[in-house]
């Protein structure tokens, strides 16, 4: 009699661990294990929100007229007007009127999205425009279009020549613009 009640209460604490203590045991240590995959969400959160701050701040930085200018370059959408009036203020340099001006975004089968190396994609716009000038005008205008901000390539020129010393160009022209 003098071992049964410490067998008994042994026997009791075994049974107890495993039937009360040892599966909330088991909880716990999952549970600690999701706080310890929450802690390492949170740091990784932290850090891409410094990492997303600095880089505001630097955008912030970045003086109005770059900005601008990299709009220029490739803009976020097809303002035809202002493609336009860019068109005709070189134009206007050289005493050229811009007439009959066609922009047409391609989307047939064969335009396809162009993704840029950042993951951006972009799309072309198609330009086609007459004037008449002569053959020095035209070469300025075409230096100043190959020097402007915005990205242009050209497709086509065709030309007519006449008795005086004005020509009839016809310019088709590739811009592009962000999707």
């Amino acid at each position: 009699m003098k071992y049964t009640k410490p067998i008994i209460l042994i026997l009791i604490a075994s049974a107890l661990f495993y039937t009360v203590v040892s599966p909330r045991w088991a909880k716990v240590q999952v549970l600690q294990a999701e706080v310890a995959q929450y802690r390492s969400v949170l740091l990784s959160v932290e850090s891409l929100i410094k990492a997303r701050d600095e880089l505001k701040l630097k955008y912030q930085n970045i003086p109005r007229n770059e900005l601008e200018a990299l709009k220029k370059v490739l803009p976020d959408n097809v303002n035809t007007v202002e493609l336009a009036l860019n068109l005709d203020g070189i134009g206007a340099k050289y005493g050229i009127s811009i007439k009959s001006i066609k922009i047409v975004a391609e989307k047939d089968a064969n335009a396809t999205v162009i993704r840029t190396p950042s993951g951006l994609a972009y799309e072309k716009v198609v330009v086609s425009f007459s004037f008449i000038s002569n053959y020095q005008n035209f070469k300025r205008f075409m230096y100043d279009l190959e020097r402007s901000l915005r990205i242009i390539e050209v497709r086509s020129v065709t030309f007519q020549v006449t008795e005086n010393e004005l020509n009839e160009y016809q310019l088709q022209i590739e811009t592009y613009w962000l999707k």
